[in-house]
């Protein structure tokens, strides 16, 4: 993602005396994304994140609860009652605050075919009922559909040219047309996005971006990056898996089966059978047929290839050895880019 290759900088006379002191941090530290000489620019632009995992759980029931006022407020206006959805204080998550420890890689892998069968604690193991129940089932015919429209926007009308050649629907979202729960929901999660994405799509901003992707694609190819991914590549092919040829390749190679998996397991349930109303508690048709279909060896295959992908970079301190690297491209892209930069943080910054 962007947000992620541009580690973003901050104010330009921060940066320039980082450049100048000859980078964010010392060769012999440990190395973070934190210690990237961008990381002030994306300070500006952003702000300062350092909320904990408690703080982003706490800001998204926040969020789940403004959801529900807004549309009660907003189904009110159209004639309807709406209760708010009781919204929980947490939820079982499998990424928490030791994501990517050695501990939880163990336990979790990389989290891609855990995130399935995981039992939630009976603590938070909560029967939910809707409040809305009772008032719905009291409606006429006539009334729900006038309700759900209402909720959720006109019935959509398909046609040939919403199917893609493999089958798939695809068709253009428009928030405006999906009732309250739309704007709703575009008011809550998608009017900051919108801002943002105006300074990715700037024209004069075009090449900019598109200098600091070559520079992080270069330092990519440089040879001591390429060095330590062939170093990492035979580390895990001492550990038995062999066809690797960078970190992320690791990653592909799970996400990539687990979506095979996923989608044969779409194919092969006849979703029009199911008796939706009598499904026992805790049912879910998909993960079933996935386990069917091999996801506990894959699971446990995971697990494996996650251990021995965390033991290697350990070993190379890859991470640490990487930044080293990017960082140096990076202090060159700021060098060469300072009035670019001024006019992003100028224009698109916190304080703009």
């Amino acid at each position: 993602m962007k947000h992620r290759r541009f580690l973003a900088a901050g104010a330009p006379a921060l940066l320039l005396i980082a450049t100048a002191c000859g980078g964010a941090a010392s060769s012999e530290s440990e190395l973070t994304w934190e210690d990237s000489p961008m990381s002030e620019v994306y300070a500006s632009l952003f702000g300062d994140d350092d909320r904990t995992q408690e703080d982003y759980e706490r800001e998204s029931v926040d969020q789940e609860r403004r959801l529900e006022e807004l549309v009660a407020s907003c189904m009110a206006d159209e004639g309807f009652d709406y209760t708010p959805r009781p919204v929980d204080n947490g939820s079982f998550a499998v990424v928490d605050d030791d994501w990517g420890s050695e501990e939880w890689t163990q336990q979790y892998g990389y989290g891609i075919t855990t995130q399935y069968g995981m039992e939630i604690p009976e603590e938070e193991a909560e029967q939910w009922s809707d409040p809305n129940e009772a008032y719905l089932e009291a409606m006429s015919d006539s009334e729900r559909i006038a309700y759900e429209e209402a909720m959720w926007g006109p019935p959509m009308e398909i046609d040939e040219a919403d199917w893609d050649e493999e089958g798939d629907m695809s068709f253009d979202y428009d928030w405006e047309s999906a009732g309250c729960y739309g704007a709703a929901q575009h008011e809550v999660y998608e009017s900051g996005f919108e801002e943002d994405q105006a300074m990715w799509e700037d024209p004069a901003l075009e090449e900019f971006f598109e200098a600091y992707d070559r520079a992080y694609q270069e330092a990519e190819r440089d040879p001591r990056i390429v060095e330590l991914n062939g170093e990492w590549s035979q580390c895990m092919e001492d550990e038995g898996f062999s066809g690797l040829t960078d970190t992320s390749s690791a990653w592909d190679l799970i996400q990539d089966e687990s979506d095979r998996i996923y989608t044969e397991a779409e194919e092969l349930i006849d979703w029009e059978s199911i008796d939706w109303e009598n499904l026992p508690d805790g049912t879910d048709p998909y993960q079933e047929t996935m386990e069917d279909l091999g996801l506990a060896e894959l699971r446990e295959r995971e697990i494996k290839v996650a251990v021995a992908d965390y033991s290697c970079q350990q070993e190379l301190n890859l991470e640490s050895e990487r930044l080293k690297v990017i960082f140096e491209y990076e202090e060159t892209f700021v060098e060469d880019h300072q009035s670019e930069i001024e006019q992003l943080v100028a224009t698109f910054g916190q304080d703009a």
